[in-house]
C-alpha cells in the first residue's frame, strides 16, 4: 500500500512539474531593457512592445545595416585595402594593418562575429569611401525599410550625437537581415581563422562569433537562435537584436539600453519562448487564390489572383480570421492583359484593421484586338442620346414613307378598278 501511494505522490508531483513548467513558459518574462520589441519575423506584426519607437543608441547593433549595405554595394570576393584611418578606431577590433588586402567577406566576419569597429570603418570606406558617405547609405536603407525614427552616423556604433534608432525600427532592420543569405550564412560562423594574416608577431588571428545566445558554452545559450548582433558602449548600455526559429516560425526581439547585463541576457531566450508558446503564424492566403473577380462585360470576366502567400499572426486561443479584399477599381477593359499581370494593389484587412497589402494578379488571358474595339464603338454608339434621336427620326421617316407608299398604292388600285366610258 506504502508503495502503491508513493507511486501516486511522485506521479502526481510529476505531472504537477509539468504543468507548472508549461505555466511558466507561456508567462511574459520580465524585460531588462528600456526599448523592447518582439516581433512577427514573417509578418512583422508586433507580439510585444516597450518603449517600442522612443529612441536610444544602437552601439554595436548598428553593425546590422552595415552589413546589409556593403552586401547590397559590393560582392563578397572584392578585395578591401586597408587605409589607416580604420586601424586607429577605438573598440573592439581584430586588428587589421594598413596596407593589408582582406575580401569583403573576410572583413564581414570580423564585421559580425567579432563586432570588429575596425572592419566596420574598412568597409564602409571601401563602398562610399568614408564613414559619412557610408552613413547616407545606411540612412536610406532604413528609411527603405520603415525604420523612419532612425539615423546612423557611423558603420561601428561608437556614440555619435544623434546616432539613433529604436527598438521597432531595429527589429525591422533585423528582419530584412535574416532574408539575406550571404548575411545569415556569415553570421552563423562559429569561428575564423584569418590564414593570410597572422599578427605582426606572427601569432594566428581569429574572429569568434560573440553572439551571446549562439554560444552553447556561454550561461545565455537558446537552442533556437538564428542569428544575432549584441552591443555595449558606456552611453548605449547593452543592446541586442537577434532571431530565433522554431517549427518555421520565425521570431525577431530587439532590445535596447540595458543596464543589468546578466539579468538582461538570461530573459531573452524565455522572451522568444513567450512568443513561441502564445502565437503562431499561419498561412491565410495562398498563392494563386482567386480573391475576386473584374468584370469586362457580360461575357468575360477575370479572375483576379494573389500574387503571394499571405500569412497572418495570431494568438494559439484566437481562431483563424474572416477577412476581406478591399482595393480601388480601374478600368481595364480596354488594354492586352496576361496572365499574371499585376492589376490591382489590395489591402486585406482583418478584425477591423489592414493586416497586408497584396497585388492582384490576372488569372487569364485577354485580347483587345480590332475586332473587339469595333464592336465596342458600335455599342457605344447606339447607346448614345443623338443616335437615338437619329435613330427616332429616321423611324418616323421611314413609317412616313411606308404609309404613303401604301397610300399611293391603294390610289393605283381603285383607279384600275373604276369602269372607263366612251
Amino acid at each position: 500500500m506504502k508503495k502503491f501511494m508513493r507511486r501516486i505522490f511522485l506521479f502526481t508531483a510529476f505531472i504537477c512539474s509539468v504543468f507548472t513548467i508549461n505555466v511558466k513558459a507561456t508567462e511574459l518574462p520580465t524585460v531588462y531593457s528600456e526599448g523592447a520589441v518582439l516581433m512577427d519575423g514573417r509578418t512583422g506584426k508586433v507580439i510585444y512592445s516597450k518603449n517600442e519607437h522612443t529612441q536610444y543608441e544602437p552601439a554595436s547593433t548598428t553593425k546590422v545595416m552595415t552589413a546589409l549595405v556593403v552586401l547590397e554595394n559590393t560582392k563578397l570576393t572584392d578585395k578591401v585595402t586597408i587605409n589607416e584611418k580604420p586601424t586607429l578606431v577605438d573598440g573592439s577590433a581584430i586588428g587589421i594593418a594598413k596596407g593589408e588586402v582582406y575580401t569583403v567577406e573576410e572583413l564581414m566576419l570580423g564585421l559580425l562575429l567579432e563586432s570588429g569597429n575596425d572592419c566596420a570603418e574598412a568597409l564602409a570606406e571601401h563602398v562610399s569611401g568614408s564613414n559619412e558617405e557610408f552613413a547616407k547609405l545606411m540612412n536610406a536603407k532604413a528609411k527603405e525599410l520603415g525604420a523612419l525614427d532612425t539615423t546612423f552616423k557611423n558603420p561601428s556604433g561608437l556614440h555619435e550625437d544623434g546616432h539613433v534608432t529604436t527598438a521597432y525600427d531595429l527589429a525591422l532592420i533585423m528582419r530584412a537581415a535574416y532574408q539575406n543569405e550571404d548575411l545569415v550564412r556569415i553570421a552563423q560562423t562559429e569561428s575564423h581563422k584569418y590564414v593570410n594574416h597572422p599578427f605582426s608577431d606572427g601569432s594566428e588571428k581569429w574572429a569568434t562569433n560573440r553572439n551571446q545566445l549562439f554560444n552553447e558554452y556561454t550561461p545565455y545559450y537558446y537552442q533556437y537562435a538564428y542569428i544575432g548582433k549584441n552591443g555595449y558602449t558606456p552611453e548605449a548600455n547593452h543592446t541586442y537584436t537577434a532571431t530565433a526559429m522554431k517549427d518555421e516560425q520565425f521570431l525577431v526581439v530587439a532590445l535596447l539600453n540595458a543596464t543589468d547585463k546578466d539579468n538582461f541576457y538570461t530573459n531573452i531566450g524565455p522572451l522568444f519562448d513567450y512568443g513561441f508558446d502564445n502565437f503562431e503564424t499561419i498561412k491565410l492566403i495562398n498563392k494563386n487564390d482567386v480573391l475576386d473577380t473584374y468584370k469586362i462585360n457580360d461575357d468575360i470576366s477575370i479572375p483576379l489572383l494573389a500574387k503571394d502567400d499571405l500569412y497572418y499572426t495570431k494568438s494559439k486561443t484566437e481562431g483563424i480570421p474572416s477577412y476581406t479584399v478591399d482595393y480601388q477599381k480601374k478600368d481595364i477593359s480596354k488594354k492586352n492583359i496576361n496572365k499574371g499581370d499585376v492589376l490591382f494593389k489590395a489591402k486585406i484587412n482583418a478584425n477591423k484593421e489592414t493586416i497586408s497589402a497584396l497585388d492582384l494578379v490576372s488569372g487569364a488571358n485577354r485580347e483587345y484586338n480590332s475586332q473587339i474595339k469595333i464592336k465596342e464603338k458600335f455599342s457605344t454608339l447606339v447607346t448614345t442620346p443623338k443616335f437615338i434621336v437619329i435613330a427616332v427620326v429616321v423611324i418616323i421617316i421611314l413609317v412616313i414613307l411606308i404609309k404613303y407608299l401604301i397610300l399611293s398604292m391603294r390610289r393605283k388600285n381603285i383607279r384600275r378598278r373604276r369602269p372607263r366610258f366612251k
